[in-house]
């Protein structure tokens, strides 16, 4: 049983060092006529920027034609949630009571993924950049470069 229980430690921990390890930022870009973009950050230049959308495809997005960005970090939520669903599951493995720990996992692994969810939601850092206007862009620019991942 200890065994079990440190290795679960061993994984979540790593788990959640790893991911913070790779910081890589997910952004959606609204352009003027209210289409949205999303994708991972990738690159900004004076004219605008890039995107690695979910299929691998770069888009080039350019200055003039957005209207709104939003930014956040991957890989913070999922860890923080796996490790709380895990906490009570592995506290239901260690009651000696078998009602006890049915209820610890019926009851607690769902609390604890919420719980971790709410906890990673607070913790990644967001950005959002409304009503943008063309000229706006080369003053956001310096403050868009720290999330891209080509610096």
């Amino acid at each position: 049983m200890k065994f079990i229980f440190t290795f679960l430690v061993f994984f979540a921990l790593s788990y959640t060092g790893f991911a913070q390890h790779k910081a890589k930022y997910n952004v959606r870009v609204v352009d003027r006529s209210g289409n949205a973009t999303r994708g991972i950050f990738y690159a900004v230049s004076d004219d605008g920027m890039t995107i690695i959308r979910n299929r691998k495809d770069t888009i080039k997005i350019s200055a003039d034609s957005i209207s709104a960005i939003s930014i956040h970090r991957r890989g913070i939520v999922a860890p923080l949630a796996i490790a709380g669903g895990l906490t009570f599951f592995v506290l239901a493995v260690k009651s000696d009571k078998l009602v006890g720990s049915v209820v610890l996992i019926a009851a607690g692994v769902p609390v604890g993924v919420s719980g971790g969810l709410l906890i990673g939601n607070l913790l990644s850092n967001k950005k959002r950049y409304k009503n943008l206007q063309p000229k706006d862009f080369p003053l956001i620019k310096p403050n868009l470069q720290q999330y891209t991942v080509l610096k």
